[in-house]
């Protein structure tokens, strides 16, 4: 991209030791990576309804009694260790009864995109200050009144598709506005443009500049792909605010909040990201860097979860 941006970032380095850059990867990148120790499936609840239309009030509709069967549950996320994005989207689902015969199958074909979600991204509130972090799932499987109804489900298998790298690197910015612009990572480069913290808040404007085929960058947890698209060699995964003892500003547990917006504009293959966001935080006065997350060189794989032994309830 622009000649001399390498030299700035070293003489950063060198000269007040404002940048730095580390990297780091998975205990053993030969073993094949196990959804089962980083992910456990479990369900909360199976539904068996009927349904019957009013044959006057609707002609059209079939007048026999409509049963489905249903199950929901989460995945609770043991380690995410590797783990860039998740697409909680049920695919490839084999259902057995309580005999082992296979009562439902999908084979489903390729998206046509697919959205991934941050790990840390993917929540719900089970109450006021409760978050949880599971990611939910629904497996549906229709019923024929004809061929019974099972008793129990001796096993459910169904899949998603999981975003993963074996190498990251961190880069950190001072938090501060700079004329200069700052290579991070081949390919991207930022400039800070505002950047202010004060007691209980704080708010910057960053632009970015990246080649679209060699970064993708998202501030925001989640990245597309097109059904024929593969990742890029190098992931934006997190965009954090440390304190000047380089813990995160915003701790889990405690109050405050976060906003952001971002602008996008292509200019001769060049993808150019305009940021302004703003932050509240108990120590968002103490911002004093910047840390960038990339994951390196990702990788799409496919996540398989086996639930055995559930109940099916009877009329």
């Amino acid at each position: 991209m622009r000649k001399g941006m390498l030299c700035q970032l070293v003489v950063a380095v060198l000269c007040v030791g404002a940048t730095v850059s580390a990297s780091w990867a998975q205990e053993d990148v030969n073993a094949p990576w196990d959804a089962a120790k980083h992910f456990e499936p479990y369900w909360d609840q199976v539904r068996f309804s009927a349904r019957l239309y009013n044959p006057v009030e609707r002609p059209d509709s079939d007048p026999n009694t409509q049963r489905s069967l249903s199950i929901s549950g989460a995945v609770r996320q043991l380690d995410k260790t590797g783990l860039v994005g998740i697409e909680d989207r049920a695919t490839n689902i084999v259902v057995l009864d309580q005999d082992g015969f296979e009562i439902h199958s999908t084979v489903d074909q390729p998206a046509i995109s697919r959205w991934y979600r941050s790990p840390d991204d993917i929540h719900h509130f089970v109450g006021p200050f409760l978050r949880n972090d599971d990611i939910r799932y629904s497996v549906s499987i229709p019923t024929d009144p004809s061929l019974g109804y099972p008793v129990s489900l001796s096993r459910v298998e169904w899949s998603f598709s999981v975003l993963l790298a074996d190498t990251f690197e961190v880069v950190d910015v001072p938090f501060e506005p700079n004329e200069s612009w700052i290579e991070l990572v081949d390919g991207l480069e930022i400039l800070v443009e505002e950047a202010s913290a004060e007691e209980g808040k704080y708010s910057y404007l960053i632009q970015a500049i990246y080649e679209p085929n060699a970064v993708a960058y998202s501030t925001g947890g989640r990245w597309h792909f097109w059904r024929d698209e593969t990742p890029p060699p190098v992931i934006v995964v997190k965009v954090e605010m440390l304190d000047a003892a380089g813990k995160p500003v915003h701790q889990p547990g405690t109050s405050g909040g976060f906003s952001s917006g971002t602008s996008r504009e292509n200019s001769d293959g060049l993808e150019i990201a305009t940021t302004r966001a703003s932050g509240s935080c108990a120590g968002c006065g103490d911002v004093a860097t910047i840390r960038y997350t990339f994951a390196l060189e990702p990788y799409e794989q496919e996540a398989r979860f086996v639930l055995e032994d559930i109940p099916v309830p009877i009329f």
